[in-house]
């Protein structure tokens, strides 16, 4: 039997092992998946052309020797397009192309974006020497690869007016640090979406011009990557536990976007302010760093700062011995939320005017902090309760997402047959 083509597409490899955990579901379904994607652009210079990062095969768009996206499809004929985002012109490129080819496409979350506040109209707060430097460092690349990419693709598939509209809205809301505000423009919206929680399905109805019978839960994969299991929910509320005196303190990388913090320099002065005002209080201090600051180098200015940082091996069992945590609005917070942790939503310092999503807000055990002074007295002001009462039972049914969590590829897998199988 021969087997069928799922082509994934990102900018870059960084979202590899997002996909690399699909490839054993997909085969088991008859299908083989590869990443295309475009880092010798920016992003990736120094790819391999071709190369396994796991089991997930990869290319860079340099192997196809300047062949275009509309030939590139048409060469590999995939059952399916898969994307872990849709805001990149790049990915609405492929996107268009896809639709005009008639290749069913596939939008994965690649988090719970219910964690941030998306009724914010723009980043809270925005850094704005931040982002005159991140809007510095991607122009060269947009203005000579990405765009006319994304112009060709409005050409070749014959947009509308409106459409080219969309386009220059689109590069003014990126200017003001307001990208992430209201709907997306219409060729972001794919033959199917899947998100890791239930709280998400509302979200990608309202912003990729999604219908509710084409958005589908497949479970959180971040739970399966800490080892967290279905007996571990609300396991930190046993009123025969002890907890420790160390707080864990969780980031979102909101550097990395312009927001909040204005160098490296300055995100790791946060750090250790923290660190120093709840050593005060009598606590231990850890931080869980965002993917991303592995890959920038952070991560090992925060460790030469005398910062602990908490691998992704040690992540679950630290929050179960925690006395609770302190969180910026990131996908991982959701996992001493789900254990049954106190959780401090931070508001101190330069986080004073950051906003957190209803998922956060709605638990019943999130105060938010406004001094970071106030960690000690917040901690001992959530009422604990020693079984999980109907408020939280309901938060934990609508965030969890299906158990168990490491049945998500296999979900992601179905979804992807019943769509190719209905062409």
């Amino acid at each position: 039997m021969k087997r069928q083509l799922i082509m994934a597409f990102d900018s870059w490899t960084g979202g590899a092992g997002n996909l690399e955990r699909l490839v054993p579901a997909l085969r088991e379904k008859g299908y083989d998946i590869f990443l295309l994607h475009i880092g010798s652009w920016g992003h990736d210079k120094e790819r391999a052309v071709e190369e396994h990062i796991g089991e997930l095969m990869v290319r860079d768009i340099c192997y196809y020797d300047g062949m275009s996206i509309q030939d590139i499809l048409r060469r590999e004929r995939p059952q399916a397009v898969l994307f872990l985002s849709m805001q990149a012109y790049a990915h609405r490129a492929v996107n268009r192309y896809c639709k005009a080819l008639g290749i069913p496409t596939v939008h994965l979350y690649h988090g719970v974006v219910g964690v941030q506040d998306t009724s914010a109209k723009r980043l809270n707060p925005v850094s704005v020497r931040r982002q005159v430097s991140l809007i510095a460092s991607r122009l060269t690349r947009n203005v000579l690869r990405v765009w006319p990419l994304y112009w060709r693709a409005l050409w070749n598939t014959g947009a509308s007016l409106q459409d080219w509209v969309w386009f220059v809205r689109d590069v003014w809301r990126q200017v003001t640090a307001r990208a992430y505000s209201g709907p997306a423009a219409p060729d972001t919206a794919t033959s199917v979406c899947m998100v890791y929680t239930r709280a998400d399905i509302a979200h990608a109805v309202e912003r990729y011009w999604m219908t509710e019978e084409s958005v589908f839960e497949v479970g959180n994969p971040d739970l399966m990557k800490f080892g967290l299991r279905q007996e571990d929910l609300g396991s930190c509320l046993d009123a025969n536990r002890s907890p420790g005196n160390e707080l864990v303190y969780i980031d979102n990388a909101l550097l990395e976007v312009g927001a909040v913090f204005s160098s490296s320099d300055d995100f790791i002065h946060h750090l250790r302010c923290t660190q120093d005002a709840v050593a005060a209080q009598g606590f231990r201090f850890s931080v869980k760093l965002h993917p991303v600051h592995y890959q920038t180098g952070i991560a090992s200015e925060v460790r030469a700062a005398g910062i602990d940082v908490c691998s992704d091996d040690e992540f679950l069992n630290k929050l179960k011995r925690a006395a609770g945590a302190i969180v910026e609005p990131s996908s991982a917070a959701l996992l001493p939320c789900l254990l049954g942790l106190p959780v401090l939503l931070a508001r101190y310092g330069k986080l004073s005017g950051q906003n957190y999503g209803a998922i956060l807000m709605d638990y019943p055990l999130a105060r938010q902090i406004y001094e970071i002074e106030e960690v000690k007295g917040s901690l001992q002001r959530i009422d604990v309760c020693s079984s999980i009462d109907r408020k939280l039972q309901d938060w934990l049914i609508n965030n969890a997402g299906p158990m168990p969590a490491n049945h998500m590829p296999e979900r992601v897998a179905d979804v992807i047959q019943s769509l190719t199988h209905a062409q």
